[in-house]
């Protein structure tokens, strides 16, 4: 095999083995990247894998699938435009990869380029208030104004509403639990077809795959592993959302939860994230603060096969779930003042309280360079803060 990573833009024949592991039934995330460690080559797994058990206890063997059928998938997929992203290629968001038990294989309608872009999800209440939704749509907004992509599930309530805000200003992917040509719920069919034009939409369920129950934790599961961070927006007790947050946490990603009424029953997860430690926030600059650096290291893959991480990735412990390395600007490097005042501006008014807060230098300097950066015509101070023009 190349010791060069694959692109995803795989020919049928060379997706083919690797599909047919993936849609064998009893095989996982953990399981397949097991099978291809141990036998090298996808062939090989599929000569073994029909006199395998599929458990200590079964005396059932595992049942590959037809090839006609998983032709019919690619042809069907290939021709309403998805793109199959297979783990290991270096179209594979590199966050996700992190997980032990990342999907083998993605399917996507989109830009695929977006998933490897920095983005936070946003979650919360199907059944939410007006107020929550408004705070998720200004908030998506906010963040995507800041090249930060949202993430989120395109359920009812807050996925929508962060969805639709992150569309006025940037990109924003939806994790589905379903197939690629499912529309669900069926009225948010024009907006996740807006999605798949302008962000993308992400699923690991093959075409024509109905939603069910079973398949939301796993849904959650991508979109927490996928995001920089994870923020909680009105999630009652016991909720889906809850559960998101606590994967994100598991996956050393930081938590947000925007604080509710005491006395609103969908707001007592999320307040109480915020008793147990999760970053309160009121706005954008809350998370941009919290966040790493967008300058991930390249070539995390270089000179590896298909399966294999680089000495740098081996580094990373798939236990802590690190994020991967950043390189974080300092006062020693080539980035300037202006350069991290205009890193935070947007085309949404950021306060100058917060922009003292988060540039850190004197703030005697910071207003220096604010007043260089207006006579440059670069920035404008309006009534609430100051707007990038």
């Amino acid at each position: 095999m190349s010791k060069k990573p694959l692109s995803s833009t795989l020919s049928v024949k060379q997706l083919l083995p690797y599909l047919k592991i993936a849609r064998t039934e009893g095989i996982g995330g953990i399981r397949y990247r097991q099978l291809l460690d141990h036998y090298q080559t996808p062939e090989a797994v599929l000569e073994i894998l029909p006199k395998l058990k599929r458990s200590k206890d079964s005396t059932k063997k595992f049942q590959v699938p037809d090839n006609k059928i998983l032709h019919r998938e690619i042809d069907q997929t290939l021709e309403l435009g998805g793109q199959f992203v297979l783990r290991g290629t270096l179209e594979y968001p590199p966050l996700l990869d992190m997980l032990e038990d990342a999907p083998p294989i993605l399917i996507a309608m989109g830009n695929i380029e977006l998933l490897k872009k920095r983005n936070v999800a946003i979650v919360g209440a199907r059944n939410a208030s007006i107020h929550g939704i408004k705070m998720a749509e200004n908030l998506a907004a906010d963040l995507s104004a800041h090249q930060i992509g949202i993430t989120s599930g395109l359920a009812r309530g807050i996925d929508k509403a962060a969805h639709k805000g992150a569309l006025y200003t940037g990109f924003t992917i939806a994790v589905i639990g379903c197939g690629i040509d499912i529309f669900y719920p069926t009225e948010h069919k024009d907006l996740q077809k807006s999605i798949a034009e302008k962000g993308v939409v992400l699923t690991e369920f093959s075409i024509g795959t109905q939603p069910q129950a079973m398949h939301f934790p796993r849904r959650n599961r991508i979109i927490a592993g996928l995001s920089w961070g994870c923020i909680v927006i009105e999630a009652a007790q016991h909720s889906g959302s809850l559960i998101t947050a606590k994967q994100a946490l598991d996956y050393n990603r930081p938590v947000f939860a925007v604080p509710g009424s005491p006395i609103d029953p969908r707001c007592k997860g999320s307040n109480n994230l915020i008793r147990m430690g999760a970053i309160l926030t009121e706005n954008a600059m809350d998370i941009i603060s919290e966040l790493p650096h967008p300058l991930i290291q390249e070539n995390t893959y270089s000179n590896t096969d298909l399966f294999t991480y680089s000495s740098a990735a081996e580094n990373i412990s798939l236990q802590n779930k690190n994020l991967p390395q950043v390189n974080i600007p300092d006062k020693n490097n080539s980035r300037t003042i202006e350069d991290d005042i205009l890193f935070l501006l947007s085309a949404t008014p950021t306060p100058i309280d917060l922009i003292l807060r988060n540039v850190h230098y004197p703030t005697n300097e910071i207003q220096s360079a604010l007043s260089l950066l207006e006579i440059q015509q670069k920035i404008f101070l309006c009534h609430n803060g100051y707007i990038l023009k």
